[in-house]
């Protein structure tokens, strides 16, 4: 038989200073009359200290010596980012240290696209020299001090190329230009070739859920789907203005982002094209790049009156909006692998990365402060449709050309309601206002 020596001591003997004591709290909301209000306090709070302390910039990637037409980042490497330049030359950087990894003089005239394959070990570019460019990454690494190192491949087109995409499974990748052209690593030449019309293509993108469905943006105002299985174009859509770019949906790839140059963003549904599911306002030129994020829930793009905006996928409103004093024309976007940061390239020759939330802290959080975001953002949200913390949430500093253009923009479209609305006045039943466009197209379509 064992016998056990145990100590009993009572809860007033065991307190000590340093120790936690547990608070009791009555749920009833009779005993606490005043918690909405305190509740509304803190929200409030909360609202203000995230704008204040909203830092979205967090640094640049300098190197290039003109300006920046394409970047790319790596979906398998979350560290590991590719651009191009107006001059020809391509940059693999390694985002955590902000440096250069490899530099190539790739082209000798612009680059027009870059693009990563999917397990992240090749690299292939297009040049307005003609030229197609793919590189084995490894070995690019092992001979990182080379500017002129050999491509394993060189593909040659007849006609001008436009940006390149890869193949999310297979070892080929498209090219837009002229035509839109589908090729092989093993070959030499496009495996495919696809024209609808006379105009070139400016923008091609794979689905990444259906592989052998390609989306392109053509000069003359149309969208273009096409079927590699079919070996042809499958379906066409005209817009009112000349669209620079799109991207898919990574989680519901049926859906799709136009860039258009009347500064909106278009969602449409490759399954009922005729119209747009959603339209995404508030740049004030044209959306010359989008890029969606892993979740598929946001989307960034970036503009000519060098503006970066990031929307919901669901909002016809941007939820935020990033300038900087010296950032030119944005001319390509995309999000990190994680989705929580985005990077910018524009023609003053840099790479800019931002927060995706700009009051998010970048680094090691412990679980009080966890616990405590989680708070405020749960007050936030119970109180969003408060005015006075929906005003607070919803501004935004804008440099004062963005403003002066937008109220122009407001004044023109208020004049042309009114001047409508005289015409009708003063010809009662003899004038008939122009219908939208939307209802336009839908009287079309069901005819």
């Amino acid at each position: 038989m064992v016998k056990f020596n145990t100590i009993c001591r009572t809860g007033q003997e065991r307190s000590t200073n340093a120790d936690i004591t547990k608070v009791y709290r009555n749920p009833n909301p009779k005993v606490h009359p005043l918690a909405h209000a305190r509740e509304y306090q803190r929200a409030l709070v909360a609202t203000k200290v995230e704008k204040i302390y909203a830092q979205p910039f967090l640094g640049a990637l300098n190197g290039h010596s003109d300006g920046v037409s394409c970047i790319e980042a790596c979906r398998f490497n979350l560290s590991k980012l590719v651009s191009g330049s107006y001059d020809g030359e391509i940059r693999i950087w390694d985002i955590p240290s902000r440096k250069t990894l490899i530099q190539l003089n790739a082209h000798q005239q612009m680059v027009k696209g870059v693009s990563f394959s999917r397990d992240g070990m090749r690299i292939v570019s297009s040049g307005e020299d003609k030229t197609i460019n793919l590189y084995d990454f490894p070995q690019l690494l092992e001979q990182s001090n080379n500017t002129f190192q050999e491509p394993l491949m060189c593909y040659l087109s007849k006609g001008t190329l436009g940006n390149v995409d890869h193949n999310y499974q297979l070892p080929q990748f498209a090219t837009a230009g002229q035509v839109v052209q589908v090729w092989d690593y093993e070959r030499p030449k496009a495996i495919m070739k696809f024209q609808w019309g006379v105009d070139s293509v400016s923008c091609v993108k794979y689905s990444p859920a259906d592989t052998n469905l390609i989306c392109g943006t053509s000069m003359d105002r149309c969208i273009i789907l096409y079927d590699v299985r079919a070996e042809s174009a499958i379906h066409k859509v005209a817009m009112l203005n000349k669209s620079q770019c799109l991207a898919w949906n990574p989680i519901e790839p049926l859906n799709i982002v136009i860039g258009n140059d009347d500064s909106n963003c278009y969602t449409y549904d490759i399954r009922k094209m005729e119209l747009p599911t959603m339209i995404h306002k508030d740049h004030i030129s044209a959306v010359m790049s989008v890029a969606f994020s892993s979740s598929g829930r946001e989307f960034v793009s970036g503009s000519f009156d060098r503006t970066i905006r990031i929307f919901p996928f669901n909002k016809g409103f941007s939820r935020e909006v990033y300038h900087g004093q010296r950032m030119q024309q944005v001319n390509s976007v995309s999000f990190s692998g994680d989705a929580q940061f985005v990077y910018s390239g524009s023609n003053d020759m840099n790479i800019r990365i931002w927060k995706v939330n700009a009051s998010q802290k970048v680094g090691i959080i412990n679980q009080r402060e966890s616990n405590a975001t989680n708070y405020r953002h749960a007050l936030k949200e119970k109180f969003k449709y408060n005015q006075e913390i929906k005003r607070i949430a919803k501004h935004r500093h804008l440099p004062k050309y963005l403003m002066n253009k937008k109220k122009q923009r407001q004044e023109m479209k208020e004049s042309k309601n009114r001047k409508l609305k005289n015409a009708e006045l003063n010809n009662p039943g003899q004038y008939e206002a122009p219908k939208p466009e939307k209802q336009q197209r839908i009287e079309q379509f069901i005819q």
